[in-house]
């Protein structure tokens, strides 16, 4: 787990404790049968079959995948008269509201789905049954086999509020996990002049020599290439454009990329989508993670009584800092060592002691005056020696961000303008709405997530593949002073892949009379069985690693073609905003506002920093952290 997102879920130590008489666990209240220290289920004799309620939500394609496994857990022999389970289709845009009303009535399933915005929530509420003992005894749910980044977002502990500890409890476990990655209609690529090549960055070297054809099985001189490769994702050799959809792009190449496509889209009169953009994302996760930035930081502090509190940091103007990749030994900050391509932490860069006797309620007022923060001498004699590189602030990466969609007519922020590669969220209406726009041909590249690979195997008028999120970079040009080994073109300074993924985990509820039952049945759709017929269907990658590197789940015979993206992905992405604290009322005044009136050209950045949802936010978090 890297650095930041202990620090985020380290914060949850301060949030005021449930009753414990509240929390379920262990198998106790079981009307059916147990299971015992060997993980096998064991019905109690004379026990009449046991009939396991299960809510499910989804498309056409996820409900007939579980219709599959639920009836063939039926059909298993040692299963019939004994469990069964049955399944009960809710409606998607009402499956959390009635979920959570059934949960506090008393009335909820024995297994049902949770996201993981929802899910710290009702486990100190007290609403999941405390699985970690059937997690530990399972001879199939193998946590050392699955993505630790995804287990670990479901396992927390309800007394100390940190996720992923030894302490931590399982109250669910991932159903999938789904990256989040970019879509492109590869046929606007080729008709816009752009050639695709599929070239990992650690294989450019025996690319660039010849003797390595790419994933497409072509080599550089088949593909006509006049010059050598450099790890971009968009980059033009000898007058031709190039997109490689193994590499990240910059943030410039993101952007010229989509004009490029767009131009095309909009003056082509084979294609003539006056309205289509080259692009479209409605997450600044991979812009603010990728150079270290976030929305929310842990700050030292002796006002509260677990030492620390949150700062809203979504506009924060500090630069970042990364250890620079010819380092050799770890480098020491603030008394913490960092090694090669690790990012400093928030509260190492900056002097903490301009927050002595503060509390995040006077986070507003005292944010406002940027002079308040100021980056240590530590880290800035460490970059003056080369051995850490400068990146951009939380602020510059959230305003490349909002530029995307920001006309290029309107200010953004502090001079920029925007770039108009991607339509206002006035455009797309909600979830559906961006997947139509891909499907329909009007969006030359859609960031969003594995779930949409089912719906997008049904587009047969185009072709379409996957690519790694951008992240930022910038090169070498002719200008600067070229280091030893160095080219023009080469990568001067980098910050790291960043994205979230998506995930919903399956739990049992609290009042259940079958939690061993219901824990069979979960742990029969974790098993190789059950993710098999999740991957086959292209909506999930597989839990277990080993699983997700096969052709079930990779496919060469089917789009996307490009599978591969999606494990690194999953290596590296975490769970979103609505994550990282026990419920996500801390954003959403906010967040309406930049999704809403920011997003739209209504209101500057400027005045967003400057306005009472903004500022609230500051108090809000001062209640997550409340001495108790």
């Amino acid at each position: 787990m890297n650095k930041k997102l202990k620090a985020i879920i380290s914060c949850l130590a301060c949030v005021c404790i449930a009753p414990m008489s509240l929390i379920a666990c262990g198998p106790d209240n079981s009307g059916g049968g147990t299971i015992d220290e060997e993980g096998n289920y064991k019905p109690r004799p004379g026990a009449s079959e046991a009939d396991v309620k299960f809510w499910i939500s989804g498309d056409d394609t996820e409900i007939a995948v579980f219709k599959t496994l639920v009836d063939d857990f039926n059909a298993l022999p040692e299963n019939k008269g004994v469990i069964k389970i049955s399944m009960i289709q809710r409606p998607s845009d009402s499956y959390d509201t009635v979920l959570g009303q059934s949960l506090a009535s008393g009335t909820a399933p024995d297994i049902f789905y949770v996201g993981d915005s929802g899910y710290k929530d009702y486990a100190e509420l007290g609403y999941l049954y405390d699985i970690t003992d059937y997690v530990a005894r399972s001879k199939i749910y193998k946590v050392e086999d699955m993505w630790d980044n995804v287990v670990t977002r479901y396992k927390y502990d309800v007394n100390t509020y940190l996720s992923g500890t030894d302490s931590g409890r399982y109250y669910g476990v991932p159903k999938d996990i789904g990256p989040t990655v970019v879509y492109y209609n590869e046929t606007y690529f080729k008709g816009a002049g752009i050639e695709i090549i599929s070239v990992a960055a650690d294989q450019l070297d025996e690319f660039n020599a010849g003797t390595l054809k790419d994933d497409r099985g072509k080599t550089k001189s088949e593909y006509g290439i006049s010059g050598n490769v450099k790890e971009k994702g968009y980059f033009e050799i000898g007058g031709k454009w190039y997109f490689n959809n193994q590499v990240p792009m910059s943030w410039d190449e993101t952007v010229a990329c989509a004009k490029k496509v767009q131009s095309y889209m909009r003056t082509d009169s084979s294609v003539n989508k006056s309205s289509g953009y080259g692009y479209f994302t409605e997450w600044w996760f991979n812009y603010g993670w990728s150079v270290g930035g976030n929305c929310i930081q842990q700050i030292p502090s002796d006002q509260y009584d677990c030492g620390y509190y949150y700062d809203f940091t979504l506009m924060d103007g500090t630069p970042n800092y990364i250890v620079a990749d010819d380092v050799q030994e770890p480098v020491t900050v603030n008394k913490v060592k960092y090694n090669a391509g690790e990012i400093i932490e928030y509260k190492d860069k900056l002097d903490m002691s301009i927050y002595n006797g503060k509390k995040a309620a006077d986070g507003a007022a005292m944010y406002k005056n940027s002079a308040n923060y100021r980056i240590t001498d530590e880290v800035k004699t460490l970059a003056a020696e080369g051995k850490l590189n400068q990146l951009p602030s939380q602020r510059d990466a959230f305003t490349e961000f909002v530029r995307l969609g920001s006309k290029q007519k309107d200010e953004v922020d502090n001079g920029l303008y925007g770039h108009e590669v991607t339509p206002l969220p006035t455009d797309i209406d909600g979830d559906a709405g961006k997947v139509n726009e891909f499907q329909y041909g009007n969006l030359g590249m859609l960031v969003d997530g594995r779930w949409n690979v089912t719906k997008f195997r049904e587009i047969t008028k185009f072709e379409w593949d996957v690519a790694p999120l951008p992240m930022y970079k910038t090169y070498y040009t002719a200008a600067d002073t070229l280091p030893d080994g160095k080219e023009v073109g080469d990568i001067k300074v980098h910050g790291v892949e960043a994205g979230h993924s998506g995930s919903v985990a399956l739990c049992i509820g609290s009042k259940t009379k079958y939690a061993p039952e219901a824990w069979k049945f979960i742990e029969y759709c974790a098993g190789e069985r059950g993710q098999s017929l999740q991957a086959e269907a292209g909506f999930a990658i597989p839990l277990q690693k080993d699983l997700a590197n096969k052709d079930v789940f990779l496919q060469p015979d089917k789009s996307p073609k490009n599978s591969k993206v999606f494990i690194r992905a999953t290596e590296y992405e975490q769970a979103g905003d609505w994550w990282m604290l026990k419920d996500k009322k801390w954003i959403d005044e906010w967040a309406n506002l930049l999704n809403g009136s920011v997003r739209n050209g209504d209101l500057t950045l400027s005045e967003f920093f400057n306005s009472d949802e903004y500022s609230k936010t500051f108090g809000l978090l001062d209640k997550y952290t409340a001495n108790r």
